[in-house]
């Protein structure tokens, strides 16, 4: 089978960790079917002086990445979303331009609803190709919003032979929109990679860590808060937080307050690592804190499973379905004194929490292996049934 995946989501040497759960898909997926990955790159006109998207411009056009033959045409794209129900269109002629002069593939994978699913809907139509669009979470949760752009997400999903959803909560969401041929399959983890560490838990004091991007919606502010009020209580508790980008300005406000609330001892700032990195930061800590106002199903709270870590993460979608019983701490959303309960309540019953058994779930629901094989079963599902 010849796969084509469709995704502007794909690490790059701007960031090593955007879309790496789209990469890690792939490179599993390529133990059962032949696969190109075409990633359209944001271009803007005026691109010198526009920070990030001027960078855009110095990532190659062809690169392999992990064996994954990977292209990166520029689509055209404008800032702060202007233009934005027409920007499928612009990512349509690239991922036409990606293909170039190559065998057709048998089927078009494509990740966000839009513009990747919408675009690859009509690429597909005029190859005569299935079509099987992932949501992830922010196309399902944010974008319909926009009456403009909920059509063009209900035009995508509604155009798809199959649509994966990676939570239940997106599922019944995507179901909503009319979306077709629906299955649940999470985001996966490589558990060879990402596994239990040698630390001893509370060894030195307790460590907790974060990683994911710096950013008001994840909730950084309000963990900040409650670590302040933490350390009100007890000064054995420091946190590492991995993720921030100093060129593009995104952890200074959180350094800010840090210094307000008198933090500076206990907290750390780090730059985002590879995605191949994060193990080690996870085998030196004792606990997993994702405090965020949305997710779909996050990726990193799967990683931090695999590493036998108990999770303190809140009611906004995903991590409902995650943090099961034993395996953490469920808190409100933007809930200050209730984040700094519930780390708490984790840290005086750590021996509660089973670091194998958190382990084992991973393994047996969220690992790459077994996730490439259920995608694997839906394209065939998809091949069978005839356009």
């Amino acid at each position: 089978m010849n796969l084509l995946v469709a995704s502007h989501l794909y690490p790059s040497s701007l960031s090593r960790t955007a879309g790496s759960f789209v990469h890690n898909q792939t490179r599993f997926l390529a133990a059962h079917a032949q696969v190109r990955v075409v990633s359209p790159t944001p271009w803007f006109p005026l691109l010198p002086g526009f920070g990030r998207w001027s960078a855009y411009a110095t990532l190659p056009c062809r690169e392999q990445i992990d064996g994954v033959e990977l292209e990166r045409p520029p689509y055209l794209t404008f800032p702060r979303r202007v233009l934005f129900s027409q920007v499928w269109r612009f990512y349509l002629r690239a991922l036409a331009r990606g293909q170039g002069g190559r065998p057709l593939p048998d089927l078009i994978h494509a990740h966000c609803a839009y513009p990747d699913g919408l675009a690859a809907v009509e690429y597909g139509r005029r190859l005569g190709r299935p079509v099987v669009i992932t949501v992830h979470g922010h196309d399902l949760k944010d974008l319909p919003r926009h009456p403009k752009w909920r059509a063009l997400v209900m035009r995508a999903l509604q155009g798809a032979q199959a649509v994966i959803a990676v939570s239940q909560e997106l599922g019944r969401l995507a179901q909503e929109l009319g979306a077709r041929g629906l299955r649940v399959i999470p985001n996966g983890v490589d558990c060879q990679l990402f596994k239990p560490g040698t630390r001893n838990p509370g060894a030195g004091g307790w460590r907790l860590l974060y990683v994911g991007r710096f950013d008001v919606a994840k909730g950084l502010g309000v963990l900040l808060e409650a670590m302040a009020l933490l350390r009100q209580r007890r000064r054995d508790i420091s946190l590492k937080l991995i993720g921030g980008n100093a060129a593009t300005g995104t952890e200074a406000p959180f350094r800010a307050q840090v210094i307000r609330l008198g933090l500076e001892g206990c907290v750390q700032f780090a730059a985002e690592v590879p995605w191949q990195e994060v193990p080690h930061h996870m085998g030196e800590s004792d606990v997993f804190v994702l405090p965020s106002f949305s997710e779909g199903l996050p990726l990193v709270l799967v990683e931090a499973l695999a590493c036998g870590l108990p999770l303190v993460a809140t009611r906004c979608g995903g991590p409902e379905e995650l943090v099961q019983a034993g395996m953490g701490k469920l808190v409100e959303v933007r809930e200050v004194e209730g984040l700094a309960r519930g780390i708490e309540a984790v840290l005086d019953h750590y021996g509660d929490y089973d670091r194998q058994t958190i382990r084992q779930c991973a393994e047996e629901n969220y690992d790459y292996r077994r996730i490439a094989a259920r995608l694997f079963a839906v394209y065939e599902e998809v091949l069978s049934n005839p356009l």
